[in-house]
């Protein structure tokens, strides 16, 4: 330590002496804990529970299902249906319904008596129209093959949007002929117009194609592909062509599908 002279300069505070422990602390710390308290023991006498005199199971046996119940039984047995069960059902149950709902929007579907203004056998159908078309638009392209007398577009009855197909009257027959059979696949804003004849109210036992008829193949009735016939497909759209010419046979004349 410093001297006091050296302390007292620096202004340190003055030493202060360390705490010593005695030998009676020391003791303390290893001597026993005092005794606990006695308490005298409890003298009265806890009853007994009385037991249940054991019986026979003969009390019990009507109780158990017998064999009629056990039949009955396994014929009511509901066993938990699993989410693939339940997809499977809810699906043949929707395409049940819709089946239903066809059939009577087929016994209900009667074109020949509505009231039309216009003539079925002068008016075209003119399909996968682009939204843009408008009435002068169309009417411009189909004057080319004779004069035109009404166009109607079919628009949704909820939104009032067009729903890409309308309906053209010619004066004449022989220009709604001639149209039928030279603006199918004509380019009008941007896309290849479908031109048919009315067929609801010219062809017998016609239905159109929301009610399971119409022309050409529909996307529900062509066969699912597994993921390897379309990779197949697609390695042989993507194969180069041969260099032999392909022979001519098999290829024939394109007729319309249509009429």
């Amino acid at each position: 330590p410093l001297p006091p002279s050296l302390r007292v300069c620096k202004g340190l505070p003055p030493p202060q002496e360390e705490p010593r422990m005695s030998l009676a602390h020391i003791n303390a710390l290893f001597n026993p804990r005092p005794a606990m308290e006695f308490q005298p023991p409890y003298t009265q006498q806890i009853g007994k529970k009385k037991a249940l005199p054991y019986t026979g199971i003969a009390a019990y046996l009507r109780e158990f299902e017998t064999k009629d119940d056990a039949e009955a039984a396994f014929e009511t047995f509901k066993p938990i249906e699993q989410r693939p069960e339940r997809r499977v059902r809810i699906a043949t149950e929707r395409e049940a319904m819709a089946k239903e709902t066809l059939e009577l929007k087929k016994s209900n579907w009667a074109p020949q008596e509505y009231s039309f203004e216009s003539d079925a056998y002068k008016t075209l159908f003119v399909g996968r129209l682009s939204y843009l078309t408008d009435e002068l638009k169309l009417k411009r392209e189909m004057e080319q093959y004779g004069t035109v007398k009404n166009i109607t577009f079919v628009e949704d009855k909820n939104t009032g949007k067009p729903r890409g197909y309308a309906f053209v009257e010619f004066e004449h027959e022989r220009d709604m002929k001639t149209a039928y059979k030279h603006a199918d696949g004509r380019k009008v804003d941007g896309r290849r117009i479908l031109v048919d004849v009315e067929r609801g109210r010219t062809v017998k036992d016609w239905t159109p194609r929301k009610l399971g008829g119409g022309l050409g193949s529909s996307r529900k009735t062509k066969a699912k592909q597994t993921k390897q016939e379309k990779a197949a497909a697609a390695r042989a759209a993507a194969a180069p062509y041969s260099r032999s010419r392909p022979s001519d046979a098999g290829r024939g004349g394109g007729g319309g599908g249509y009429g």
